[in-house]
């Protein structure tokens, strides 16, 4: 196994200076507003408390994205090895938060809709029904520890965005925005703390680690 290959989280990109960000703006129709005429001097009037009520959410149950992260193609664990090697990461797992906007309004007993994007990807190899009983073997075991550390990365996401679920109920829709970047913001520590203790899944003998392939199996 390479040094260079990755199976990181996702949704750990930060905005680019003054780029919006889909989901994490200024919620419409809410915070304060000051009608009074201009030079009049009185104190600003809060609109009226949008509350929410109800929190509706993709991921319960988990339903991340599955499509192969790498189809690496080979007759061997070798060439499949090789192939693999090109690639920065072998898997994918993760998620970001975004919410749908509230329309512009004065209806309150809200329900917000949350998305968590979650993705659980992992490599394929293509030509594993040609590869011989040991090949598959040490396939599977690859595998199923790469699925398991991405797993987990799926895990700290739906973690964090629980807790954003739970937390706005009885709140006003200002809170959206703030406690949603706030979560991808946890999220995202987690994530690199996560990959740091594990060395990205390849270290051995620790939960969550032993994602490397032996290529010298025929």
């Amino acid at each position: 196994m390479g040094g260079n290959r990755i199976p990181g989280p996702i949704g750990t990109e930060s905005a680019m200076d003054g780029e919006s960000v889909a989901g994490e703006g200024i919620v419409p129709g809410g915070g304060w507003v000051d009608p009074r005429p201009l030079g009049q001097e009185s104190s600003p009037i809060p609109m009226a408390a949008r509350i929410i009520i109800r929190v509706t959410k993709d991921w319960d149950p988990p339903a991340p994205k599955t499509t192969p992260w790498v189809e690496a193609s080979g007759a061997t664990l070798a060439d499949v090895g090789a192939a693999l090697e090109a690639n920065d990461e072998w898997g994918r797992g993760g998620g970001k938060l975004r919410f749908e906007d509230i329309p512009v309004g004065t209806s309150t007993n809200l329900t917000v809709t949350l998305h968590g994007n979650l993705e659980l990807r992992v490599a394929e190899w293509k030509d594993y029904a040609k590869a011989s009983a040991a090949a598959k073997k040490e396939w599977d075991r690859m595998t199923e520890k790469l699925t398991a550390h991405e797993q987990r990365h799926v895990d700290i996401a739906i973690e964090e965005f629980d807790k954003v679920a739970s937390g706005l109920i009885g709140k006003d829709i200002v809170h959206i925005s703030p406690m949603v970047t706030a979560a991808n913001a946890a999220m995202k520590k987690r994530q690199i703390e996560f990959d740091q203790d594990t060395n990205h899944g390849s270290k051995k003998g620790v939960l969550y680690g032993d994602v490397y392939l032996d290529t010298s199996i025929p």
